[in-house]
């Protein structure tokens, strides 16, 4: 333990070595004399965390990690602190996820993982535990070395790959590749070391000369090499050799080793196809000095073609380096990687490696909730560690819990949402049916917060009589919503009639209305008509379960019957005359009122025509088979003619329906022109069968004049049919 004592004391203080020895000796008897949590996977955890770069806390919380699993009382103790508390419960939390599940299942179980820890710290904290319990192995049975290996492989290997944690990482690939194809491991093992044996010399070769190179353009550099790792070779063994297409296919469900078709098909001579086995790697301080040295290369060996830049164009989980192969007089080629000495921290800790830095920098918050990995490179400079700190804690799923099933099927919702959000993400019969929730196995309120982690079971009932309206006022989630105002809408329309009729009323009471006068036809038809009602009792069901207020209805009714009341009004008040206006309608029985055309029939002179007296907009000219008056109240109609001097223009409307073919267009405006009748809009679209619509305005001066036109038009060879149009 002294050692490790003095190691804290070196990374960080004498105090914090104190703090940590006393906390240790306040805990020591709660360690196993022998199996797995013993004293020794503690001090392993805690140097792991040390190597990975974590913070006082962390080391602490590795170091006393067995004693609390053989102990969970230690946490009573008031030398340790409220911070270390919080971060054991998450990790319960973590522990307790069910990691077995289906492989559709594992990007939520990933992400369920991560929102559990909260901060960030949490995930490392217990990846460097599974990473020291590799050591352990042996205490685990059979069957639990299978399953612990499969969650390493699943899910462990996999979130490292994200947070960049290369050194666990590479521990994690090269465990389950022993594990679970020991034969190719043995062999792949024997034909490297005989590889790597024959290229050393060459290897250091190039090192050597590199290194004095490298000093002109940075005397801080080193050049050393640098072994890919066993898993890694493996893995582009795989997809050189068996096609495979993408890591999907190398770390499923079912383990990447099973995709090789059969064991000991390692070759000496298949080596040679990977360059990147034994690599070149310099570091500098810049990313300037990253480019020269790369200049520098080329100058010294000539380069083979296969150039990537990380620097510019990072990997999605923020990893950074040049990387190119070279080829040495002998031919054979090897690869060579140039980095600063912040990307190779960086490299080797990911996320973690944010704990050593000395430029602090601020994480974007809007990128944490997004993508936390890609964000971590925006940090900006001059930030504290305790700054850093505060944002290694944030919580990335902030917003968002993870609850799971009794099965194991994990689903997301918005915070605050309840047992019946989770309810109907399930199925909808689910919701419809359900009267009760259990959340980690304790019977609970319908209207109970989930919390992350939670597993929740949905007790139903198929004599229910279907969801409360109460319901409403506290889901969260949309889809719960509409599937609840579903249910109303169809399957209690009866009662909802009832129920919207007797809201109606007493709203009209409320607001002292003549429903009886309001609920007429000539109304109620556009009140229909607006919010798409087929009837009555549509129009009364919608209101009783929500779907509409009782005020929107009445105020329509209202404000339809107060400007009908109006009209007649207004026909009281105004004298009957013969009377003929200057323009260029005559308006029977009304003087100096204003006249408009109506749009939906746009009638022209020598059209049958009839006016319709609308509400504080004079009177509306329709054609008098025109389909909109069938709607209209027929008393509202009135009597009018042209004008016979009128010499006003009119627009007139027409569509053809015309082969398809060059010029098309050009074809209709020419006999256009040949008729001398001004064109005042087109619009033309292709229809199926190679047809098209062509739809035509111009300026015109009676509906006499119109008929010749389109007469004139269908005798084009082109045109297959031709009709006026609104």
């Amino acid at each position: 333990m002294k050692e490790l004592f003095q190691k804290i004391e070196e990374l960080f203080s004498k105090k914090d070595s104190e703090i940590i020895e006393k906390i240790y000796n306040e805990v020591s008897s709660s360690y196993a004399k022998s199996g797995l949590y013993t004293l020794e996977y503690g001090k392993l955890i805690a140097e792991n965390l040390l190597s990975n770069k974590l913070d006082l806390d962390s080391i602490i919380i590795g170091l006393i990690y067995p004693a609390y699993k053989n102990n969970p009382e230690i946490l009573s103790s008031d030398i340790i602190n409220d911070e270390i508390k919080g971060i054991f419960t998450r990790l319960e939390k973590i522990e307790n996820l069910n990691l077995s599940t289906h492989q559709e299942q594992l990007e939520n179980i990933k992400n369920m993982f991560i929102a559990l820890a909260k901060d960030i710290r949490v995930v490392i904290i217990k990846l460097c535990i599974e990473e020291s319990k590799l050591r352990f192995v042996d205490m685990l049975t059979e069957a639990e070395t299978t399953v612990f290996m499969q969650e390493i492989n699943d899910i462990y290997f996999p979130i490292c790959q994200m947070l960049g944690l290369s050194h666990i990482k590479n521990t994690f690939g090269n465990a389950t590749f022993k594990y679970f194809k020991p034969k190719m491991y043995e062999e792949l093992t024997e034909t490297l070391s005989k590889y790597v044996e024959e290229r050393n010399a060459e290897i250091n070769s190039v090192i050597e000369k590199l290194k004095i190179e490298m000093k002109s353009i940075c005397p801080d550099s080193v050049v050393y090499g640098r072994q890919k790792q066993l898993y890694s070779i493996a893995k582009k063994l795989q997809m050189k050799n068996m096609g495979i297409s993408s890591i999907n296919d190398i770390y499923g469900r079912s383990n990447y080793l099973n995709t090789v078709a059969s064991e000991g098909t390692f070759k000496e001579n298949r080596l040679n196809q990977i360059m990147d086995i034994l690599a070149v790697r310099i570091l500098v301080n810049t990313i300037d000095e990253c480019y020269t040295a790369l200049g520098k290369v080329f100058t010294l060996y000539k380069p083979l073609g296969n150039f990537k830049d990380y620097i510019a164009n990072p990997k999605e989980n923020g990893y950074q380096s040049l990387h190119t192969a070279i080829v040495l007089d002998n031919g054979d080629p090897v690869e060579v990687q140039i980095r600063t000495y912040d990307m190779h921290t960086y490299a080797e800790y990911g996320f973690a490696a944010h704990w050593a830095y000395k430029e602090r920098k601020k994480l974007d918050e809007s990128g944490v909730k997004i993508n936390y990995i890609r964000s971590i490179m925006d940090l900006h400079k001059e930030k504290s560690s305790d700054e850093l700190l505060e944002i290694m804690k944030t919580d990335v799923y902030s917003g968002k819990i993870f609850v799971q099933s009794p099965m194991g099927k994990i689903i997301d919702f918005p915070e605050g949402s309840t047992p019946i959000d989770f309810a109907y993400a399930i199925h909808s019969k689910i919701g419809n049916y359900c009267v009760g929730a259990k959340i980690n196995d304790r019977m609970v309120p319908l209207n109970t917060q989930m919390n992350n982690g939670d597993i929740v079971e949905i007790i139903t009932n198929p004599n229910a009589k279907g969801p409360s309206r109460d319901w409403l006022k506290v889901v969260k989630t949309n889809s719960a919503r509409s599937k609840i105002n579903a249910f109303f809408k169809k399957e209690m329309k009866e009662e909802n009639i009832k129920k919207g009729k007797s809201i109606l009323e007493q709203n009209a009471k409320i607001k002292n209305l003549p429903l009886s006068k309001l609920l007429v036809p000539k109304y109620l038809d556009e009140v229909f008509e607006k919010y798409s009602f087929q009837s009555t009792d549509d129009m009364y069901a919608s209101v009783g379960y929500g779907g509409i207020t009782a005020n929107q209805v009445l105020n329509k009714l209202s404000a339809l019957y107060r400007e009908d009341s109006a009209v007649s009004e207004f026909n009281r008040e105004h004298k009957l005359t013969e009377y003929k206006n200057d323009g260029d309608v005559i308006v029977k029985g009304f003087s100096n009122l204003m006249t408009k055309l109506a749009k939906c029939c746009n009638p022209l002179p020598g059209d049958d025509i009839i006016g319709y007296i609308s509400r504080g907009n004079g009177i509306t000219i329709h054609k008098r088979d025109c389909d909109t008056l069938k709607s209209c109240e027929f008393e509202r109609l009135i009597e009018c003619s042209w004008h016979a001097n009128s010499t006003k223009k009119f627009i007139g409307s027409i569509s053809i329906v015309a082969t398809d073919g060059p010029g098309l267009i050009a074809k209709v405006t020419k006999k256009l022109n040949d008729e001398k009748i001004p064109l005042v809009g087109m619009v033309a679209k292709k229809k199926e069968d190679g047809k098209a619509l062509i739809s035509v305005q111009v300026s015109i001066s009676n509906k006499a004049e119109l008929d010749s036109l389109m007469s004139k038009l269908n005798q084009l060879s082109f045109v297959l049919e031709i009709y006026r149009s609104a």
